[in-house]
C-alpha cells in the first residue's frame, strides 16, 4: 500500500498551510472511480467536500492531515513546515498503519528525515497521476476551504471565499486597505 500526499496553501499570504497523506489499496481504486477523484484544482468547492466526506468515512482508508499556521510559517518558514508537515506524515503512517511507501507531489523532500526503511518518492503533477496523491489533494484543499470559511466568517472584509488565502490583487488591495489580520503571513513577501 501506497501513502500519497500533497499540501494546499503554500504559496497563501492568508491562511494555513495544509499537508495530508491519504493511503488505501489500489484494488479500492476502482471502487472510488464513480467519485470522480483527480487533482483538487479541477474540482469545484461543492464535489471537493463530497468528495472528502466519502473519503473520510470510509474505513478501508488512513489519512492524515497536518495544519500549520501562518504563525508556524511566519516563525520557521514555509520550507521547515513543509518539512515538518512531511516527516509528521510519514511517522504517522509508518508507525500507526506500517506503511513504507510514500509519494508526494513536487520535486523536493525539503531535507525531512525519514525511516531507512521506507521508500519515499517526490513526482511532479503527482496530483494528475498517482491516485492517493489525488485523494490527499482534495482533502488538503477541503481543509482550505473550511478554514477560509471561517476566516471569512470573522474577517468578511477580506473575501476570503473568493481568493483561499491567495495572492490575488482583490487580496493585496484589502490588506492595503485593513491591514493584517491574525491569519495572514507577515512574512509573505508580496508585491
Amino acid at each position: 500500500m501506497i501513502c500519497g500526499i500533497d499540501e494546499a496553501g503554500r504559496g497563501c499570504v492568508g491562511g494555513s498551510l495544509f499537508m495530508c497523506g491519504i493511503a488505501y489499496p489500489q484494488d479500492l481504486i476502482l471502487e472510488l472511480e464513480s467519485l470522480g477523484i483527480q487533482d483538487s484544482k479541477k474540482t469545484t468547492k461543492k464535489k471537493r467536500s463530497l468528495i472528502a466526506k466519502t473519503l473520510m468515512e470510509n474505513p478501508k482508508i488512513a489519512y492524515k492531515i497536518v495544519q500549520k499556521t501562518a504563525q508556524d510559517i511566519d516563525a520557521k518558514g514555509i520550507s521547515q513546515c513543509l518539512k515538518e508537515g512531511l516527516e509528521e506524515i510519514v511517522d504517522y503512517f509508518y508507525l500507526t498503519h506500517k506503511i513504507k511507501h510514500f509519494i508526494f507531489d513536487g520535486n523536493s523532500t525539503f531535507k525531512a528525515q525519514f525511516p531507512l526503511s521506507c521508500l519515499f518518492e517526490t513526482i511532479v503533477k503527482g496530483d494528475s497521476l498517482i491516485h492517493q496523491i489525488s485523494s490527499a489533494s482534495i482533502l488538503a484543499k477541503n481543509a482550505k476551504d473550511q478554514e477560509c470559511e471561517e476566516i471569512h466568517a470573522l474577517y468578511p472584509q477580506y473575501e476570503f471565499l473568493s481568493h483561499s488565502g491567495y495572492c490575488t490583487k482583490l487580496h493585496i488591495d484589502k490588506i492595503k486597505e485593513f491591514g493584517y489580520t491574525p491569519f495572514h503571513r507577515k512574512s509573505f513577501k508580496h508585491k
